[in-house]
């Protein structure tokens, strides 16, 4: 999902690497043709990715692989690879919820379309461009709003699977519950090329293990993944959270 959404991805790094990221963007200013000119206010400081694994193992007896085939294997291994994606996943979107430029906290209250806008309108005075930008919503998020389109004579933010005409996609990798546990929406929109750079270091390293569990007839098949995701520009993010349903 991060990569569907436009995070910058760096596949097959093979050591720790350092981003410029920006906490301050430049300003210009107009002068005379001899006017001194004035400072850009630009902050910079970096950001370093490094290998952090994601695991995963099961363990599936020997007769189902003579029942079933090589396809068993694959299909146990996809089912691994889901799960480290998702782990990934929501790491990536942890990080929009902690670090975003804009954060608004709901607490409890109604979503209204303004909110929708306020998000589109931080993310464009920071410089993101609104042609890549994309919003991600949980699956409370999801819940109300598409709900919302059922009240007769109500123009929906969502149409089509498009919130008010921007790509739209869901994850349950985006917390939708309060701190007291309540199911309340959460929404995450920004040009996430800009806002976040994500590597893999390297594929998937899958071993499949015939020997160690041989006692009682089982394979054990271990899947690996090293990657790392930072935000490198967090104002090109914005994440609204805990909204009860929309106005």
């Amino acid at each position: 999902m991060a990569e569907r959404v436009g995070v910058t991805t760096i596949n097959n790094a093979t050591g720790n690497l350092k981003f410029p990221r920006v906490s301050a963007k430049a300003a210009g200013t107009q002068a005379t043709e001899v006017e001194a000119d004035s400072a850009s206010n630009l902050e910079l400081d970096e950001l370093t990715l490094s290998p952090i694994r994601v695991a995963a193992n099961t363990k599936y007896s020997k007769q189902l692989i003579l029942q079933g085939g090589a396809q068993v294997d694959a299909m146990i291994a996809r089912e691994l690879a889901a799960g480290i994606n998702e782990t990934i996943d929501a790491a990536v979107f942890a990080k929009v919820a902690a670090s975003a430029g804009t954060i608004v906290d709901k607490a409890d209250a109604a979503l209204t379309a303004a909110d929708v806008y306020a998000m589109q309108k931080a993310v464009l005075a920071a410089g993101g461009d609104l042609n890549r930008c994309a919003y991600v919503l949980s699956p409370e998020a999801m819940v109300k709003l598409k709900s919302a389109t059922a009240v007769a004579s109500v123009s929906a933010l969502i149409n089509n699977n498009s919130l008010d005409g921007y790509q739209t996609y869901y994850t349950p990798q985006l917390a939708d519950a309060d701190a007291g546990g309540n199911g309340l929406g959460s929404i995450a929109f920004g040009d996430f090329g800009l806002g976040m750079v994500m590597a893999f270091f390297g594929g998937i390293d899958l071993l499949v293990d015939p020997y160690s569990n041989a006692g009682t007839a089982q394979i054990a098949l271990h899947v690996n993944k090293f990657y790392d995701v930072d935000v490198r520009q967090a104002t090109a993010l914005a994440y609204t959270k805990d909204f009860a349903a929309q106005a």
